[in-house]
Order: structure tokens, then sequence, then C-alpha cells
């Protein structure tokens, strides 16, 4: 578990994260739906979407779940996304890689390096050699630790397919993605990263293709959930290019009540500026389904973008009232009160954000620009801690922690508290293993 958040931790200094708080929480709600159907013992899961155009998703142990935005992008369906990710969970839930350690005595640290140099050199060059390079090493010292590797693909590939149904997913999905891969690496001749972290072989296609017939074919394929994340992700990875709109008003004018098309349009004009014209079909969007949080935020997207703080924060109160415990509307209406300088309320969602989401650097961001405004240095010391923290550099927070004592003085509850976390961060720093 230790090892698992120490590389999550140096995986966040080293490469660009994606940070979208309603892609995030489909992704974690789709995680923890499927560990649930597994009953998996691990609930603590940390998911990290980064934005690499690549297909691939990894696990480490602790719960650690990263996905490439590539993944998303590429698949057909999501039950294929759900597919990955339980194949992931199976990882984690068998302790492949405790199993692998016992076997091979520090390779672990090596797995992990690899997985950090690899994804740290895909997301700042532009060689396909040197990104394949990066990937054959991680790769290979993937095969030399986990000397049943293949075993463990395989195993991994059986217990997912039995999440896939016991979640209402179609099986057929986890087939369909592997002859995908496959034949995008034979016929195109382009090896997927996830092929080549996941080593896949015509026996792992052929048995995954015999066990989904064998299982019930009555899961779901498909949500509006996903078309609306996938097209949000797309505008994200996207936002210069604003060249489809002519096309996506065409074919709404063929397919008028064809949701996706119109949010994608939404966010072609948000991108573009075109602030009014983007109200207009949001407001399309929310006749036909009032109260959905895609569409809520993308409102609160454009009134935002358009300097308009004030708009924004009332229609996510009102959001909130149906879904009060969201966190995506939640962090939203943070940001929302903080552009409207409304310090004192964005602290309403921030402060429980904090305690239910304590390893998530966004939220100590936001309460540092709250912390700043306010001019509250003691507040603001603590939140950089926690943010310095989960970004990789130890010794800044727990510089930041011992100023933090000196301005807390005579106040000892507070005291107690600031030594209490002081002394946890320097027991992790001296277990820290040697990654980068």
């Amino acid at each position: 578990y230790a090892l698992g958040r120490q590389f999550l931790r140096e995986l966040r200094a080293t490469t660009p994260v994606l940070s979208d708080p309603l892609i995030n929480n489909y992704l974690e709600n789709l995680s923890y739906k499927l560990a649930f159907a597994a009953q998996s013992q691990n609930q603590q899961l940390q998911l990290v979407l980064l934005p690499d155009r690549n297909i691939n998703a990894f696990a480490v142990m602790g719960g650690v779940i990263g996905v490439n935005a590539g993944l998303i992008l590429y698949a057909d369906n999501e039950a294929e996304i759900a597919a990955v990710l339980a194949h992931e969970l199976a990882h984690i839930d068998q302790h492949h890689y405790a199993r692998a350690t016992q076997a091979q005595s520090g390779d672990n640290l090596l797995y992990l390096a690899a997985i950090l140099a690899s994804i740290a050199l895909a997301s700042s060059s532009n060689s396909d050699a040197g990104l394949a390079l990066g990937l054959s090493t991680q790769a290979a010292l993937i095969d030399k630790q986990l000397g049943s590797s293949r075993l463990h693909e395989c195993e991994a590939d059986h217990i997912g397919m039995q999440t896939l149904v016991a979640a209402g997913f179609n099986p057929q999905a986890m087939a369909d993605f592997f002859v995908k891969m496959d034949k995008q690496a034979r016929v195109l001749g382009l090896m997927p990263e996830f092929l080549l972290t996941h080593p896949l072989s015509q026996e792992r296609i052929a048995d995954s293709t015999l066990r989904a017939r064998q299982l019930p074919k009555t899961g779901e394929l498909n949500s509006l959930d996903y078309l609306l994340i996938r097209t949000r992700l797309l505008a994200i990875i996207n936002s210069k290019d604003i060249g489809n709109i002519s096309l996506l008003q065409k074919q709404l004018q063929e397919q008028p009540n064809n949701q996706v098309n119109r949010l994608a349009l939404t966010f072609a004009l948000l991108n573009a500026e075109q602030y009014q014209a983007a109200r207009e079909e949001v407001k399309t969007l929310r006749q036909q389904a009032l109260q959905r949080i895609d569409y809520v935020i993308a409102q609160a997207d454009i009134e935002l973008a358009d300097n308009q703080p004030k708009i924004a924060l009332e229609l996510l109160q009102q959001a909130l009232l149906l879904n009060p415990h969201n966190d995506a509307l939640r962090f939203y209406a943070a940001s929302a009160a903080i552009k409207n300088q409304e310090y004192s309320m964005a602290l309403i969602w921030l402060t429980p954000l904090s305690y239910e989401r304590p390893e998530d650097p966004n939220v100590w961001q936001k309460l540092i620009e709250v912390y700043q405004a306010q001019k509250d240095a003691l507040n603001l010391l603590r939140a950089r801690a926690e943010f310095s923290f989960l970004l990789g550099d130890i010794d800044k927070a727990l510089k930041d922690l011992e100023q933090a004592k000196n301005l807390a003085q005579n106040n000892y509850p507070l005291l107690a508290k600031i030594s209490s976390r002081q002394q946890v961060l320097l027991e992790i720093k001296a277990n820290t293993k040697k990654l980068r």
C-alpha cells in the first residue's frame, strides 16, 4: 500500500495529470462499481487519468489505477472500458505484484521505476522510437519480474470477465477489445501501449472469446453517461480544434434529439468563445434532462469562461439541492465561489471535501487559493503542506508544517494536530524507496 501511494505521488511530480472533476467522478464510480461486483477487499482505490492518447491502463499495489485518455477515446463502448478496469482490479486483488516480489525480491522497485520512466517519456517525447524504447524496457522488466506474467494476465482475464458479468456488463466486451488490439498490431503495424505492458497471445484471445460465449450476454454495452464523458474528454483534449462546428450543426439538423452531438457542439462553441451560442445549445440539453449533472456543469463551464461566476454559482447551488454529496458539483461550486470572491462560501464545500478526499491534490490547491485570499497564513501553510506532499515533495511539506507550528503558538490542540501530521510525514519519508 505505502509503495503504491509513493508511486502515485512521484507520478504526479513527474507527469501531467488530467484533472477534470466530472471525468474523475465517472472513472471512480465505474471502478468502485466493479470493485463491489468483484467483492474486492481493496476499497481505497486511487484513479489517475493521464492526457496520453496512447491506449493503455495500469495498476500497482495499494489500489492505484492509471488510465490513459486514449483508452476512453478509443473504446467502442463503456463495457470495453469496464473490461480493462476489471482486468486491472483483478491484478490488484490477486496480489500479482506482491506474489512477484516473493519470487524476484527487489524487482517491484524496478517495475514501478520502469512505469514512471515510460509514462514520463510518453508525456514529454514526440519521438515514437523513444516512446517504444521506453515501453519495451518497461515490458521487459515486467516480464522479468513476473516470471509467470502470462499466467497472471490470463488469471486477470478470467476474474475480470466474471466481474464484468456481476457488474451488469456484457462479457463479450473483453474479447472484442483484445481482438481490436491484436488487429491494430497485426494489420496496421502499430503496437498499442496496452500490448507492451499486457502480453497478448492468440491463446488469450481465443480463451476470452470462448469464455464470453459461455457467459450470459444480457449485460449492458453502453450508457449515455459514458458517451457524454467521452464527449467531454474529447473537447478537453482537442480544445483548440473548433473546425467541426458546421459538421455538428448539420448532424443535429438530421438528428435534433441526439444529446451526444449537441453536447459536442456546446463544447466546440465554448472552445471557440461563442458563449451565447453555447448557452442556447446547453439550454436545449437541459430541456431534455434538466438535472443531468453533465449539462449543469457544461453550463457552469460556459458561465465561468464568460466571466459570469455569480450565474455559475447560482445554478450549481440549485443542482446541489438535489445532489448535495456530488463531488464534481461541490468542487465546481467552490471554484465558482472563489471566482466570485465568496471565500467563506467556498470553504463550505472544500472543508468537507478535504476530509472525504484527503489524497486529492485538486482540493488542497483550491484551499490554497482560498486561504491566500483570506490572508490566513496558518491554514495556508497546512494546505500547502498537503498539496506538496501529494505531489512528491515531502521536504517542502515538512518545512511548511514547521512554519505552521510556529504560527500556532499557544493553541496547543492545533499544535498537537500539526505535530502529529509532521510525525506521519517523517515516518513516510524514512520509509521512502528510490524510484527515480
